[in-house]
């Protein structure tokens, strides 16, 4: 029988509740990255792995690629949870840059989904709202904000929550495959 096991970066739940979501339909473990002991993954045939974008980063990646790439899973799926629209193709460009930064050559061709999630600034750490600032500060002055920009600047300060189970979906289908 395949070994399958979902890891997750998550700081206020989004992407946690996505990878339970494919955990559960593919009835698997769900696993925070900070939970991760020694080889876990070792015998995976099957790593699925969500985190959150922060800042021009992934929650959790840096320890997972690393865990990822020695345990050589037969395949690996990734995806990343943030407020930008998946749909969109720049939003794809950029959630694969971001994982294939920590990836050797001989695995940027792993399939990445975008999921959206969302905001509550109400949680936000000291650190992420104050990022947040900055961010709403560079984007009232921008000359011809995109489409993007306005509705971050129209969330600012709210609970954005774009969270839909089924957009998991197309993670669970290619992990079926």
């Amino acid at each position: 029988m395949e070994k399958t096991i979902v890891i997750y970066g998550s700081h206020y739940g989004t992407t946690k509740a996505y990878a339970e979501r494919i955990a559960e339909a593919l009835a698997c473990p769900a696993v925070s990255v900070k939970q991760l002991k020694g080889n876990a993954l070792a015998g995976c045939d099957t790593v699925i792995f969500g985190g959150g974008v922060y800042a021009g980063s992934i929650a959790g990646w840096r320890r997972a690629a690393r865990r990822i790439v020695k345990a050589r899973p037969r395949r690996v799926l990734l995806f990343a949870c943030g407020l930008a629209d998946p749909a969109k193709e720049k939003t794809q460009k950029e959630a694969r840059m971001l994982f294939e930064k920590r990836l050797p050559d001989a695995m940027r061709a792993l399939p990445v989904f975008c999921l959206r999630g969302g905001i509550d600034y109400a949680k936000l750490k000291v650190l992420h709202r104050a990022m947040m600032a900055m961010l709403m500060k560079l984007l009232k002055n921008k000359k011809d904000p995109s489409e993007e920009d306005r509705q971050l600047m129209q969330t600012y300060g709210k609970k954005a929550d774009f969270f839909d189970p089924s957009a998991a979906q197309p993670v669970i289908d290619a992990a079926k495959e």
